[in-house]
């Protein structure tokens, strides 16, 4: 969006908000002429149309800040070219103190430096102009909605991760999807229980469902005819020891694991789990959300899954919880006070079962039905 329509757009916006706050305002002093009933009917009804305004104003947030950042690059800029010109002027009096320019040829040469230098004042000073206007509008909003928390400071960015060298890698990692909790072995990690290394056997092939893992073998227990020990798979489940025959490794060999067939990742659509989001869990008016589809949608829109309607602090497109193969996310949608899991402000999370999830000051309980 242009600077200009930027501009107008967030004075409407924050004007209509500032209306809303001083309604709300004006309702609390006259507690003693009308019910609280009544009262509090009127300040939900406003803070319900200050939070939709709040949705508004918060995408154009960055926007703003985008033009704030390059007045201040422009004005950078243009400070770094007037320098230069100073210094040129400097150096045509030095010339003309020395002899070496006349006071004629001095005029001619600096009068088209000072054009310069005075066209990079007037440039420096209407960028300050814009600069003060845009952002007094940002520090109007964070004054005016800090306070009833519809405005979140933006994250500071964070630091670039310091490499660190990498570990000799005796397994080739495997193409696994996460692993469902508690049914089968993840295939992202093994380990090997070994000694010495002969390098020119071929790799392994261990077969877990559909997925296959390429092992690196580093052990040969001559007593045992060939046969290596305690390959063992490093997971969050118990400790499983597949044993393999050296013999028929000339040519590469697969595995099949036991029992890992049925995993529900194998197993397809067919296998995926059934997860409920349960608001007031364990009381009289306890409200049960089945999660049916791809995704269920919180928010006090009414094109949502789920429609919390008396919650100021929940916006209109709040969050979603997705369901990712066999596992279940919540992602937050920029909403104006955010999404808390277990009390965690969050952005995406991955949900294992039991978590609080609580959307503005509505509470919700995630359950997954194995």
């Amino acid at each position: 969006m242009e600077k200009q329509q930027l501009l107008e757009t967030l004075n409407g916006l924050i004007g209509k908000y500032q209306q809303h706050r001083h309604y709300i305002d004006k309702a609390k002093t006259q507690l003693g002429k009308f019910s609280s009933a009544v009262i509090e009917k009127v300040v939900l009804d406003h803070e319900i149309k200050a939070s939709d305004i709040a949705d508004e104003v918060t995408p154009l947030l960055p926007q703003l800040r985008d033009h704030l950042a390059k007045l201040e690059e422009e004005r950078g800029s243009i400070q770094a070219s007037k320098g230069t010109v100073d210094e040129e002027l400097q150096e045509l009096e030095l010339r003309m103190l020395i002899g070496e320019l006349e006071a004629e040829e001095f005029e001619q040469l600096s009068q088209s430096l000072r054009e310069r230098q005075g066209n990079t004042a007037e440039r420096i000073s209407a960028i300050d102009g814009d600069y003060v206007v845009l952002n007094g509008i940002l520090e109007q909003w964070v004054s005016m909605a800090g306070p009833s928390g519809h405005y979140q400071a933006p994250a500071a960015a964070a630091p670039a991760p310091v490499a660190a060298a990498p570990a000799p890698a005796a397994v080739a990692p495997a193409p696994a999807a996460p692993a469902e909790v508690g049914s089968h072995v993840s295939t992202s990690k093994y380990q090997e229980d070994v000694g010495s290394v002969f390098s020119d056997a071929p790799p392994a092939q261990v077969r877990v469902g559909d997925d296959e893992v390429e092992i690196e073998t580093r052990e040969v227990d001559d007593d045992t005819g060939g046969e290596i020990k305690n390959l063992a798979m490093a997971t969050e489940s118990p400790d499983i020891e597949v044993r393999v025959d050296a013999t028929d490794m000339d040519s590469g060999m697969e595995v099949e694991i036991p029992g890992l067939e049925s995993a529900p990742e194998a197993r397809g659509a067919e296998g995926q789990r059934r997860a409920l989001l349960l608001y007031q869990e364990g009381h009289p008016d306890e409200q049960i959300y089945p999660f049916t589809g791809d995704q269920l949608t919180v928010g006090r829109g009414r094109e949502n899954d789920i429609q919390i309607k008396n919650d100021s602090k929940v916006s209109r497109y709040h969050c979603r919880i997705a369901r990712r193969g066999n596992n279940f996310y919540i992602e937050d949608v920029k909403s104006s006070n955010g999404t808390l899991v277990n009390g965690e402000l969050v952005t995406e999370r991955r949900l294992f079962g039991g978590e609080e999830v609580i959307i503005g000051e509505t509470f919700f309980r995630f359950r997954i039905l194995d």
